[in-house]
């Protein structure tokens, strides 16, 4: 199953690590901290202009969505928001 992340964007569900919520980030943590080893790295993809409402975590990549966790969570789940 593929789910669709944003930006026309889809990625196939068993590669996501992880989906965080970046309205509840700490300026400085430890996902501040991965964001910046990613983008260092060349791993870094942000998919909107705008401000990212998630990050989400492949084995190899971090995508900065501006689709909600809610949203892909429910994506994960097989329904629709």
């Amino acid at each position: 199953m593929y789910i669709h992340i944003g930006a026309d964007v889809s990625l196939p569900a068993h590669w996501i690590v992880g989906i965080f919520n970046l309205d509840r980030v700490a300026p400085a943590g430890a996902t501040t901290e991965l964001m910046g080893q990613a983008e260092r790295e060349g791993r870094l993809d942000w998919m909107t202009d705008d401000v990212p409402r998630s990050m989400v975590v492949t084995l190899d990549r971090v995508f900065l969505s501006p689709v909600s966790t809610a949203t892909l969570r429910a994506r994960l789940a097989g329904k629709s928001e």
